[in-house]
């Protein structure tokens, strides 16, 4: 299945789903204020992300011309190879993650992401394209130190990638059964409140890692009615794509955010 299928396949499942009453977190519609903006991150971040597995091949190829020991040359069945793919992969997602909120330029980066008024399925792929860079630079690090097979590596990528347009969409299903192991929409939407961004960092599949590091928070902290956005700034801060591109940069040259009737404007469903 090509990449563009894979996002057809997503847009068109949580889409639908995302309207039925039983299943939604909040009445959204479907082409809610800021769709254009997010399509236009969409298509960046597919861009970005479509040269992740080719970034392990490269690197594992490397460490294997340099007589590293490559997991890939060893008998190990399938399954086996996407579950460690999949354990790997989404710890480095977790820490690049925690990583952009401890650093200050990061962070700027990394509030394009949590500029986000509402969320559902296209409200995951809103993040600035250096964001989506450092991750995939960074995040399959373990994975190309090991060597696993780039088959197992690419079904993981696909498996995180459905876990995070799950865990951002504006759906609240009944999944307490399965906090304990994994990350669900309800836990996800945590991380999102501005009063609770430091907790929850993992998008899924699991829940280990933020209880590893001290920073999970069960469902007792979720509060679906709460106003989701960059902490400080959630009536602020830019919502147009040209605005996310360049405000990050702006900032770290030291100029002042936009002021906040320009922050509305940009709210608008014009994108």
């Amino acid at each position: 299945m090509t990449p563009i299928v894979q996002l057809l396949a997503l847009a068109t499942g949580f889409g639908l789903l995302e309207r039925l009453p039983g299943l939604r977190s909040q009445r959204l519609p479907f082409f809610r204020r800021g769709f254009g903006t997010d399509l236009l991150h969409l298509a960046v971040t597919s861009a970005v992300n479509s040269g992740m597995v080719a970034w392990v091949a490269l690197g594992s190829h490397a460490l294997a011309a340099l007589g590293v020991p490559r997991l890939s040359s060893l008998a190990l069945p399938g399954w086996a190879a996407v579950l460690l793919a999949l354990v790997l992969l989404d710890l480095g997602q977790t820490l690049v993650h925690r990583g952009l909120h401890r650093f200050d330029p990061l962070w700027e980066l990394h509030k394009v992401h949590h500029s986000s008024p509402a969320l559902d399925w296209l409200a995951t792929f809103r993040a600035h394209a250096l964001e989506h860079v450092l991750r995939n630079t960074l995040a399959p690090l373990p994975i190309i130190a090991l060597g696993l097979p780039l088959d197992a590596v690419a079904v993981a990528a696909v498996i995180v990638s459905v876990f995070a347009v799950a865990n951002h969409s504006n759906l609240s299903p009944p999944l307490g059964w399965l906090e304990p192991l994994f990350v669900t929409p309800r836990l996800h939407r945590i991380h999102h409140t501005p009063e609770t961004s430091e907790r929850n960092f993992g998008a899924g599949p699991f829940t280990l890692w933020d209880r590893m590091l001290g920073t999970f928070a069960d469902a007792s902290l979720a509060s679906p009615g709460r106003a989701l956005g960059v902490p400080g700034e959630e009536t602020t801060y830019p919502q147009r794509w040209l605005q996310h591109t360049v405000e990050p940069i702006r900032r770290w040259l030291g100029r002042p955010p936009v002021s906040r009737p320009a922050a509305r404007r940009a709210a608008a469903p014009s994108a």
